[in-house]
């Protein structure tokens, strides 16, 4: 009995440690959305979309924007000044009832369109500051805080302030009418699908204002759900510390800055195998808790053959983030409408042909020009990059996967941004040993994988 009690104990921390990184998320805004309260709208006429944009499955987790009102600017705040916690379009204050997002009654709308098709929804919290005076008054009528229970008003320390936002207090305990107590609360208030509806964990803005207690703290009271910190910082082992001192994943802004130097040396100066470096990519280094992106509202570096940076974050480890631009605004879902290329058909290669959570061995990375590696996952895939400004690069490589072998593997997704080279690249023999010879276009990618899927 105790030894079948193990095994079950072992699936279950493996079915949660997969649970992290599995399947493809996307952040539904960027920064400033059309004001005027039609963006939850909008985001509710793309859920059914994006749920099976594959004819499948498609993303598995909704990044919604902070939902609650700014007492400095309401109807256009993007929300990271936040006035009145529970006021997320309900209350007729600071010149408008609904936010810039839209009112409470189009938010819930919004999540249930996504719960429905079971996609996960997750907000972005802001805990470090607050907008207002010490004297604003909330409709809610709740966290209605003295000056001491901000640091510029106590003895208490703080990692860091924002933009001369009321810094909030979360060192004075966890009692009645304490911030701590009451961000605590609202965090719960909002996954009750009668307020907002979130049920797919917090995305923590400004972290490094806020002790790793407090995140790891708010993340434990309100269920373990999963989150992700906006750790800005490219250092590989500084994300490795703040997860681990928090129980929450990582955005990778180390891998994010690597693609930026690849894609935008156009001229294929770039160094491929820092893409697999675990000093230049989190997601080499801690796969369960990185969050890989190219691009967000803060910031987006990559101006220049993004979709190789796509091909990367969404067939590599980790667990990738679709940025709501790129895909709509940018054209990157299709990229015309040619199949074989976009955001679209990677996706398709994650979840077809990589059980949405692919098991990566590194195959070729001593190449500047040229990264290999493959998913181990059922029936798995092969991919190559290539950073070559001219030409089609290629080389012989031993999968481990034994479904590839003996097997003709099919080109299922490419790109390139070189004129007259974005064609779909022939298939490959793969022999009994595993031997295959993978080639990839200029300025772009290809991914391998046994024909017939």
């Amino acid at each position: 009995m105790k030894k079948l009690i193990k095994i079950s104990l072992v699936i279950l921390i493996l079915s949660l440690t997969a649970s992290v990184y599995a399947g493809v998320m996307m952040q539904g805004f960027y920064w400033d959305v059309p004001a005027g309260g039609t963006w939850y709208n909008t985001m509710s006429s793309k859920a059914y979309g994006l749920r099976y944009m594959t004819g499948g499955k498609g993303i598995n987790r909704m990044y919604f924007p902070s939902p609650s009102k700014s007492c400095d600017n309401a109807g256009y705040s993007m929300g990271y000044d936040i006035g009145d916690y529970y006021d997320v379009g309900q209350y007729n204050q600071y010149g408008s009832t609904q936010t810039r997002f839209g009112s409470q009654s189009e938010l819930k709308a919004a999540t249930a369109k996504y719960r429905g098709y079971g996609v996960s929804c997750m907000a972005d919290i802001v805990l470090n500051h607050r907008a207002g005076t010490t004297s604003t008054s909330y409709a809610s009528g709740k966290c209605t805080w003295s000056a001491n229970k901000y640091h510029q008003y106590n003895s208490h320390s703080d990692p860091g302030v924002f933009g001369g936002y009321l810094d909030v207090c979360y060192a004075q305990g966890d009692y009645v009418g304490s911030p701590y107590r009451d961000i605590k609360d609202w965090l719960n208030w909002l996954k009750s699908t009668s307020n907002a509806g979130f049920n797919g964990g917090w995305r923590w803005d400004y972290v490094k204002g806020i002790y790793t207690w407090v995140i790891k703290d708010m993340r434990n009271k309100t269920g373990y759900m999963f989150c992700v910190g906006e750790y800005w910082d490219s250092n590989t082992s500084t994300l490795d510390w703040w997860v681990n001192a928090t129980g929450s994943s990582a955005f990778d802004f180390a891998s994010v800055y690597t693609l930026a130097d690849i894609c935008n040396n156009t001229g294929g100066g770039g160094y491929m195998p820092n893409l697999v470096s675990t000093t230049k990519s989190f997601a080499a280094k801690n796969p369960t808790r990185s969050v890989n992106f190219v691009g967000n509202h803060d910031t987006d570096p990559t101006y220049s053959d993004k979709m190789m940076a796509y091909a990367y974050i969404i067939t590599y480890k980790g667990y990738p983030c679709i940025w709501y631009k790129d895909y709509f605004n940018y054209g990157l879902a299709t990229l015309g409408g040619q199949w074989g290329n976009g955001i679209k058909q990677l996706v398709w290669v994650r979840e077809k042909l990589g059980s949405g959570s692919p098991a990566i061995a590194n195959l070729k990375t001593n190449d500047g020009d040229l990264l290999i590696y493959e998913s181990n996952n059922y029936p798995g895939y092969i991919v190559a990059i290539n950073d070559n400004k001219y030409n089609w690069r290629g080389s012989w490589v031993r999968s481990n996967n034994y479904r590839m072998k003996n097997k003709t593997l099919k080109c299922y997704a490419w790109y390139s941004s070189r004129s007259g080279n974005n064609y779909q690249p022939g298939s490959q023999w793969c022999d009994g040993n595993g031997w295959v010879n993978i080639w990839a276009p200029p300025r772009g990618y290809a991914v391998y994988a046994p024909n017939g899927y």
